[in-house]
């Protein structure tokens, strides 16, 4: 998730992704120390639940005046976060959309009833939240977590969800007429030009801006083993964590040169091995490339298994098997908008921030400006 300071703003913007709690509180607690009106400007089509829960906990146990304006869209864990602030305002062409908690688990029958117990537990918590906002009993709430529940700004503010409905700052890029049948993700797609602003904040900041308490001090101390006191400057812990990163940076283009070596010499080994096993199985001349596709892409084991199994009156049926390799992925200077949207959204959002002129052209492209 984008999560840049201006002044008493807080921008919120993308998936709320594992570890982004943390970082949440780290930014409301630096607003919080100059700041006794706090605005965080929201638009997330949700992301992890428990992530999710951290930024709502530290929201509500603030004791600044924080509030909550939705900028596009607050979908999924994001509507659950409006709930958090006591003030909420809605851009006139916003939408909030409610449901159920979802996770993905794999795994044996324990695992998969212990994820059912915790996202009973978490969709408790959100009928909570929902009675709450709404001044209503819990169980007339509970039909909010039946589908998915799209709310646009009046009837965000009719219901309750909302106290105040603010003009839009931009406007999507397609008339938003049926978000049920387009789905969370792409109705925050149509509001994508938001992430142009945060990213041009990134662009005027800079490491030197931050001003560093005992605590946060103490916690980079212990983190990157900082050979400095609580009474270092913020110049000398700005050059510290700057030397570290390069350093950090060094041994990880080490590890990857050395990791690159190991991957060739793995190769040259395995390349080495399949042509034995072909060779000891007495594989005829013009099945020996066949075979060699199914080592290179399925792995030895695999072919270990075809090779045993093979029969000298019929050949074995290895078409599929020759496709199992994984296809190969087109260089992502050619990705469009959705297949970063698809493949990286993470990345997208990185993109925005980071390489705004390149977001603009994917952005462009998609919706033919």
């Amino acid at each position: 998730m984008i999560l840049l300071i201006d002044k008493n703003e807080l921008y919120a913007y993308g998936t709320i992704w594992n570890g982004d709690g943390m970082f949440f509180v780290s930014q409301l607690a630096h607003l919080e120390k100059h700041y006794n009106d706090i605005k965080i400007k929201l638009h997330t089509y949700g992301g992890s639940v428990f992530d999710g829960n951290i930024m709502c906990n530290a929201i509500e146990a603030s004791k600044a005046n924080i509030t909550i304006d939705v900028m596009g869209i607050a979908a999924s864990m994001g509507a659950i976060l409006t709930m958090s602030a006591k003030k909420v305002r809605i851009v006139d062409n916003g939408y909030i959309m409610i449901h159920a908690p979802h996770s993905g688990t794999y795994g044996n029958a324990k695992n998969m009833e212990d994820t059912a117990k915790l996202l009973r537990m978490m969709e408790k918590n959100f009928i909570q939240r929902l009675g709450k906002r709404l001044n209503q009993p819990e169980e007339s709430v509970r039909k909010y977590l039946d589908g998915d529940n799209w709310l646009d700004a009046q009837e965000a503010l009719e219901l309750g969800f909302v106290s105040e409905i603010i003009p839009a700052e931009i406007q999507p890029i397609l008339p938003v007429k049926n978000p049920e049948e387009m789905g969370e993700s792409e109705v925050y797609n149509l509001y994508s030009e938001l992430l142009l602003q945060p990213a041009a904040l990134s662009r005027n900041s800079n490491l030197e801006q931050f001003n560093l308490d005992n605590n946060m001090k103490q916690l980079l101390i212990t983190a990157f083993a900082l050979q400095l006191t609580e009474q270092s400057s913020d110049t000398a812990f700005v050059n510290a964590l700057k030397e570290k990163f390069n350093s950090l940076e060094g041994e990880l283009k080490t590890a990857k040169s050395e990791k690159t070596d190991a991957e060739a010499k793995l190769h040259q080994y395995e390349s080495s091995r399949i042509d034995t096993m072909i060779a000891e199985a007495g594989v005829s001349d013009d099945q020996k490339e066949v075979y060699k596709k199914i080592g290179e892409t399925s792995g030895i084991d695999a072919l270990a298994v075809v090779l045993k199994s093979q029969s000298k009156s019929q050949a074995p049926n290895i078409s599929a098997m020759i496709h199992k390799g994984n296809a190969g992925t087109a260089a992502r200077m050619n990705w469009d908008f959705d297949k970063w949207q698809n493949e990286d959204p993470k990345g997208l959002e990185k993109l925005a921030k980071d390489e705004p002129e390149e977001f603009q052209k994917l952005f462009n492209a998609k919706y033919k400006k």
